[in-house]
């Protein structure tokens, strides 16, 4: 632990990325500033309250600095869970990947993959996004064209744009999603302990761990989601 709280040093970097006068910067500069005076409970508090997980630089500098103070307070499943927010909005920031890095090394847990076939698309999602795209701009072109007879037209154009929409929507709401547990959950195998990196699918007011061979249902207090 000494270890990682080395490598884990209190700078609170990524203020420069956000946007100078913003309203949004006021949970940041007051998480700060409890973070100076020591308050670190109250600094984390105030961190995660301005924290929405748009992927802005400010909402990279909320997560990481929450991680921060987690880990100073020894909560390290939670600081873990903050740090893989931070990775969200900023993936190619190295304060990020290598504090990440440290604080799954320390855990002993490895991160798991998506189960498939949703691997193929998050690991795609940029170009599956793409293609629904130039699929509904060919839909369009058709239509001006006026090539195929109009119910043709009109067919392919609602087919491929509810195609790409159920994609979209499916991929976000159906698909499982990233998040760190918080807690052990009741009745969790070993493999399972807080900390773990799982992905989850809701189950009334819990979550549901995906896995191949379970079938456990993780209440919501226990869960933490990487994307809100």
């Amino acid at each position: 632990m000494r270890a990682l709280r080395a490598l884990l040093v209190p700078v609170l970097l990524l203020l420069a990325g956000a946007p100078a006068g913003a309203e949004d910067t006021e949970a940041l500069e007051a998480g700060n500033r409890w973070f100076e005076k020591d308050d670190l409970e109250t600094a984390l508090d105030t961190y995660a309250e301005g924290w929405t997980g748009d992927g802005s630089p400010l909402n990279a500098a909320l997560a990481y600095n929450a991680g921060t103070a987690a880990l100073r307070l020894g909560r390290l499943p939670e600081a873990l869970l903050w740090f893989r927010r931070a990775q969200a909005a900023a993936p190619r920031d190295p304060w990020v990947r290598d504090n990440l890095t440290a604080a799954r090394a320390s855990l002993g847990h490895p991160p798991p993959e998506a189960p498939l076939p949703w691997r193929v698309l998050l690991r795609h999602a940029p170009w599956i996004a793409f293609g629904g795209i130039a699929l509904a701009w060919a839909a369009f072109a058709l239509v001006a064209l006026r090539k195929p007879p109009r119910p043709v037209r009109l067919a392919l154009l609602a087919v491929l744009s509810g195609a790409v929409f159920a994609a979209g929507f499916l991929a976000g709401r159906v698909g499982p999603r990233p998040a760190v547990l918080l807690e052990p959950c009741p009745d969790a195998k070993t493999g399972l302990r807080a900390g773990s990196e799982v992905w989850v699918r809701p189950d009334g007011d819990g979550w549901r761990i995906v896995e191949e061979d379970g079938d456990l249902v993780c209440p919501g207090k226990a869960v933490g989601l990487v994307e809100p």
